[in-house]
Order: C-alpha cells, then sequence, then structure tokens
C-alpha cells in the first residue's frame, strides 16, 4: 500500500541516460513519486555529491564533496550548504587526513587530533555518506570505530543479508544498521560492495533506480527489525508495579469539574481502575502492591492530539512521550501501515506506548502534495478512502493543503455519515469559515487563524507556506478586532475544535528581529486566551514539539492552571468520543494515571514532574522509559 509504483515508472527511471560517463544518479522518493535526486560525480581523486528534493514546496539540498588519494582511499571531506537554485555556500563542515592525525574545522572551530582506526561523519549527511561509514565499519576487525571527533563509538550490524529482485536481475542486498550514532539505529541499504542502494524507511528514500521493484520486499525487512526492537524494548523496561496496585493517600484530580480531592486511594486491579475513596475508609485489597502518593497529585493520563508516528517511534519518541505522562496520542499523518501496526500493539500492550488513536491523511495531487500516498482527484476517490480508513478503524479523516475544494463537501458528509470527524490544514482557495462551513469539525494549527486573512496566500502559481505567512501575518494582526472576533465567533457557533499546535509559532526572541518575534508571540498568547474566554474547544497537540512547553504556554496565556489539566485529559477524549474509557479517574476506566510530585492544578509546570505514569495498569518510572528510549542495542 505503501508504494503504488508500476513497473514502467521504474524502468524509466533505470533507464535514465548518464548525465557523463562518470555520473552515478539516485532518485529520491516520496511515497513512490519522485521528489528529487542525489547525483555522484566522481574523477580521479574526487567525488561530488549533490543532493535535493522537493517536499510541500520547500525541502533539502546538499552538496557534499570527498577527496581520494591514489589507492583510491578517502583523506578529505566536506559538506556545503545548497539553495533550491544550485547556488552551494563554502564548507559548514570539513576535515583532512595529515598522516596519522586529522583535521576538522565545524561551527568555525578548528581541531587536530591523532586519525587512529576512527573516522569523521559529516554533519549533513547523505545516505551516501552513512553507506561511506558502513564501509569504513565493515573493515574494522570488530566492525566498530569511533566517530570522530568526538568520542563516541558507532557499531555496524548486519541485520539483513538477502537477494532481492531488481530491474537488472537479482542482486544482493544488506540491511546495515549504525549503533551509536542517535538513540536509535540509522539504517541504510547497501550492497555486495558496501556500496549505497537505498536509504532508510521514511518519507523521502534515497534509492539506485534499478532497485525500485525491490523497496516493498526491503521495507518488509526493516519494518521487521523495527518492530522486533520495540518488542525487546518493552521486554527490558521495568515495570514498577503491575496486577494489584493500591495509590494510597494522594490528591486526585477530577478532571470532570476541575477540582482535586485530597488524600484518596485509588485500588487498580490489571488494566482498569476498580475502587476509589477516601484513604482513611478504602482499604487496599490483600497483596496489593501499595504505592504511598502522600503530597503527590494524580492526575488522568494526558493526551497528545497531534502527533506523526515513524517506523522507529515505538522505540524513541512514544517512550519519551508516556514518560512525560502523555497515556493517549492522536497521529495525524503517520503512513498506513505504520500508524495501524504502532496502534494495535500499542493498545493491546505489546509495545510500551500510549493508546493511540488515528487520523486517515488525504492530499491532492499536485507537485505541492505532502509526503503521502494517499493522493485523491474525484469524488469517488474520495470516498473510497474515507471507507478504506473506516474499515481500518480510523476514528478521524485529516485533509491537506493542496486537496481539490470541491472535494471539501463530499468528504465531510462521507465521513460525517460514518460517524467520523473531519479535520485538516485549510485547503488551498479556500478560507478558514468556508472550510468550517463545508463540513470540518477541527482545524488544525493556529497558524491557520492568522494566514486566512491574507488570501494571496492561498492561490496559485506559488504556494506559500502557510506557517511563513502567518508569521508575518501575525505581529501585524489586531487579535481583538472585529475580523478576527468574528472568526472567533464562527469557530465557538459551529463548536469547532482548535489543535492549535501554539508552540510550533513562538518565535525566538534573540534573533534580529527580536521585535517582530515579540510582537508575534504575543498575538498567538493573545489569540489563546481569546478563544478559551470564548468557548472554543482547544486540545494540546505538539506536532513533534515539546508538549510540557505547548501546556505551559496555555496558563502564560491567562488560562487557569486547571483549566490546562482538563484540556489536556477529559476535554481530548470527549473530542475523540473515549471518555468512556479516558479522561479522567473513575471506576470501571482504563487505568491510565500519573502520579505528579507537585501540584500542576495550581502551577501547570509541575506537570514536568512525573513520579510514576500508569498504561494499562502498568507502572513505570520516567526514568526506565527514558533510558529504554535511550537504549540503541537491541540484540
Amino acid at each position: 500500500m505503501f508504494l503504488s509504483l508500476t513497473l514502467s515508472l521504474a524502468l524509466s527511471l533505470a533507464l535514465v541516460a548518464p548525465l557523463a560517463a562518470d555520473t552515478t544518479t539516485y532518485v529520491v522518493l516520496n511515497h513512490g513519486r519522485p521528489a528529487g535526486e542525489m547525483s555522484l560525480v566522481r574523477d580521479a581523486d574526487s567525488l561530488v555529491i549533490t543532493y535535493g528534493h522537493i517536499d510541500r514546496n520547500r525541502g533539502r539540498w546538499v552538496q557534499n564533496r570527498y577527496g581520494f588519494d591514489a589507492a583510491g582511499r578517502v583523506v578529505s571531506g566536506e559538506s556545503r550548504p545548497m539553495t533550491r537554485q544550485g547556488v552551494v555556500s563554502p564548507a559548514s563542515d570539513r576535515y583532512e587526513f595529515v598522516g596519522d592525525s586529522i583535521r576538522t574545522t565545524r561551527n568555525s572551530v578548528t581541531r587536530t587530533m591523532p586519525r587512529g582506526t576512527g573516522y569523521y561523519a559529516l554533519s549533513n549527511s547523505t545516505d551516501w555518506d552513512r553507506a561511506l561509514q558502513v564501509r569504513h565499519l565493515l573493515a574494522q576487525p570488530t566492525r566498530s570505530a569511533v566517530a570522530l571527533p568526538g568520542t563516541t563509538v558507532t557499531r555496524l550490524e548486519i541485520a539483513a543479508d538477502t537477494t532481492v529482485a531488481t530491474t537488472r536481475g537479482s542482486a544482493r542486498v544488506r540491511l546495515a544498521m549504525l549503533h551509536g550514532m542517535s538513540a536509535t539505529p540509522q539504517a541504510v541499504w547497501v550492497d555486495g560492495q558496501g556500496e549505497l542502494v537505498a536509504g532508510a524507511v521514511e518519507w523521502f528514500i534515497t534509492v539506485r533506480p534499478e532497485f525500485i521493484p525491490a523497496l516493498p520486499a526491503m521495507r518488509a525487512i526493516e519494518t521487521a527489525y523495527r518492530d522486533a526492537a520495540a518488542a525487546t524494548i518493552a521486554a527490558r523496561t521495568p515495570i514498577a508495579a503491575q496486577g494489584t496496585v493500591v495509590i494510597r493517600n494522594a490528591d486526585v484530580f477530577d478532571s470532570e469539574r476541575g477540582i482535586v480531592l485530597p488524600r484518596q486511594t485509588i485500588i487498580v486491579q490489571n488494566d482498569r481502575i476498580t475502587a476509589m475513596g477516601p484513604a482513611a475508609t478504602t482499604r487496599a485489597p490483600r497483596g496489593a502492591t501499595v504505592i504511598d502518593a502522600t503530597g503527590k497529585t494524580v492526575i488522568p493520563g494526558m493526551w497528545d492530539m497531534h502527533m506523526h508516528f515513524q517506523l522507529t517511534s515505538p522505540t524513541t519518541r512514544l517512550l519519551r512521550d508516556l514518560a512525560t505522562g502523555i497515556t493517549s496520542m492522536r497521529d495525524m499523518a503517520a503512513d498506513t501501515d505504520v500508524g495501524t501496526s504502532i496502534r494495535d500493539r500499542a493498545n493491546a500492550g505489546r509495545i510500551v506506548a500510549s493508546n493511540v488513536v488515528l487520523a486517515g491523511f488525504m492530499e491532492g495531487p499536485t507537485r505541492w502534495a505532502g509526503p503521502s500516498d494517499v493522493l485523491v482527484s474525484t469524488e469517488t476517490e474520495a470516498r473510497a478512502w474515507v471507507a478504506r480508513y473506516d474499515s481500518l478503524g480510523y476514528t478521524q479523516i485529516k485533509l491537506y493543503n493542496v486537496i481539490h475544494p470541491d472535494l471539501v463537501p463530499t468528504i465531510a458528509a462521507e465521513a460525517h455519515a460514518r460517524g467520523m470527524r473531519l479535520s485538516g490544514h485549510i485547503p488551498r482557495g479556500l478560507t478558514l469559515e468556508t472550510a468550517i462551513r463545508l463540513g470540518f469539525d477541527e482545524v488544525n494549527h493556529a497558524a491557520f487563524l492568522f494566514s486566512t486573512f491574507y488570501q494571496d496566500s492561498l492561490y496559485w502559481p506559488e504556494m506559500r507556506a502557510y506557517s511563513l505567512v502567518a508569521a508575518g501575518v501575525a505581529k501585524n494582526t489586531d487579535v481583538d478586532g472585529p475580523a478576527m472576533t468574528n472568526l472567533i465567533n464562527v469557530l465557538k457557533t459551529h463548536n469547532t475544535v482548535i489543535d492549535g499546535t501554539f508552540n510550533l509559532w513562538m518565535q525566538d526572541t534573540t534573533t534580529a528581529d527580536s521585535l517582530g518575534a515579540r510582537a508575534n508571540n504575543r498575538a498567538y498568547l493573545r489569540l489563546l486566551k481569546r478563544l478559551y474566554d470564548a468557548g472554543v474547544t482547544i486540545v494540546p497537540g505538539t506536532d513533534l514539539s515539546s508538549f510540557n512547553m505547548e501546556i505551559e504556554l496555555y496558563e502564560r496565556a491567562g488560562i487557569p492552571a486547571a483549566a490546562v489539566l482538563q484540556m489536556a485529559t477529559i476535554t481530548s477524549a470527549r473530542v475523540m468520543r473515549a471518555e468512556r474509557e479516558y479522561g479522567s479517574i473513575a471506576v470501571g476506566k482504563i487505568a491510565d494515571l500519573v502520579i505528579i510530585d507537585g501540584k500542576p492544578h495550581e502551577r501547570i509546570r509541575d506537570a514536568r514532574n512525573v513520579y510514576l505514569v500508569m498504561r494499562l495498569g502498568r507502572a513505570y518510572t520516567p526514568t526506565a522509559l527514558i533510558d529504554a528510549a535511550n537504549t540503541s542495542t537491541y540484540r
């Protein structure tokens, strides 16, 4: 489902005439469609790697260069930033071997040190650079070496060695995992000689053209490795308490009423809350594990309403989020196979992760399309995809930037008929108010509440990122003026939910444009308070930023801490129609709880002081979860 490629596409890419005799070209794919390329131009003593891809009319561009000696060994390397127009800047990172030493310059700091058996990893690496590291490690007796200029040891694991079918016949491929460079091992596919075949399973994949037909098989192998790693982490992560657990003498936050019940005892049996009452009269069952929560506050597990899953999420981000007290999350754009797999394993307790709900992503088929294979251009396609998502257990549809506005009423009607919610970015050509009137139940990102006032941003021929538009518009918008007042009234009248991801739009006030940044930040904070005062439903989402910073912004904007906690718990559960199981502490509900050393209902910053987090009745310490996320070795 991920790759909707045809053999003709693979053949056409494989048979592209080379630019020159010494040039090799890789294609960069966005969910099966070309999004860019990487060219390797080689002569006797140098190699120039030029990489670029387009992502929603933005992207990544870099040029890396290597020098070789007469024996073909690397003796120097450098990384040069490059613009989309091909303008190359001076090197920002470089190194050269001088005898038994290496001289490096990174961030304008030059160092000289012994080379030993170490290697140097350019800071702006491409997949070819990672394959170079693989070849270096393959030549080491221990398959490990120091990553210069630091002291971190990188270890190579060949996780798979197999044969796949290509447009040129069968070929050997190996899945190389580089351990130690980050919390989770970095993946790259190489051939029998260690030359790059393809990058890791991500939204954008660099691949040698003849290997395009093999990508589904390679994806399955890499997915199995990552899934096994998550299962290993689940088995290794210490559980502080489970079974019959008594949390004694806690102050309990009643999210339904926004108040605290003092000195309560909560009894959990397996994955459910079975009793709660005053500590003086609520007796612990025989043999229970007792947690003394005197002086601490127990709140329902919190929700992150704007996540984006990747294949590596269960071994990294999801563990850290659980340590933060997030026990439920909504994914807003995962690849379908990744999202459903994480959801099913998380909700069954097979991996250490929060409860997961999914929003199905839909986009239009233009060159500005977002990273998805779900591109629709007709009403028939749109209805079919809503039905497909419904059959897979999705509870919501999310529309993106360039889906055709004429499809919105059809998608809204189909989603609502199936009991699904509709949210998204505001598609090009629509105002925010019009999107709501056409059926949007929710708007993702507060930036659209500003960019909607700058209609030039909505039209072709040049798509400008709504976030960039909003950055310029927000600081000059009268948030208390009649236009914003009318928009807020529309939101309230239609019961529209705002998933604002406000933390994303806060700007650095230490830059040269600090006056503009402060004006921008004031506008977003004032908008937050106005939405709250008007009774508009707000739910906290991060879009992979900081959850704590997100909810702390709400209090900074003037929203009482207890109300912020309600947004993060019962309000989010109600929006997702999951309040029967989640969002509050009550007998019969899922035992997703957070014990906090402090009073977050009075000072939301105290939510950072997680003492224990309980998911499905299993209690974990934040330290155990963070340690698990930082472990890059699974075997």
